[in-house]
């Protein structure tokens, strides 16, 4: 399995983009979806060899997913609140 650091790392870049697009409006599925498409899957994808199988492989996008739907949460919170 890689490094839990590494995937920090891809969950942490691919977040930026959340959080330039949080200030369009409330961050959807589609968001999330999108910065994962744009910014972790090209990064998973380079890593590949890294990975022992295709659970671990599936794994790892599970687990970027799951952070990306926690900071979107975050992000909306943070910004969508304070303006109700």
């Amino acid at each position: 399995m890689i490094e839990s650091s590494e995937l920090d790392w891809i969950v942490q870049k691919s977040a930026e983009f959340l959080a330039d697009k949080v200030k369009d409006g409330p961050l959807t599925d589609r968001d999330i979806n999108l910065a994962f498409e744009i910014f972790a899957r090209p990064r998973l994808e380079s890593l590949s060899s890294s990975f022992e199988s295709d659970l671990e492989r599936t794994q790892a996008r599970d687990i970027i997913m799951m952070k990306l739907n926690d900071r979107a949460k975050q992000l909306n919170a943070e910004f969508w609140k304070k303006t109700e």
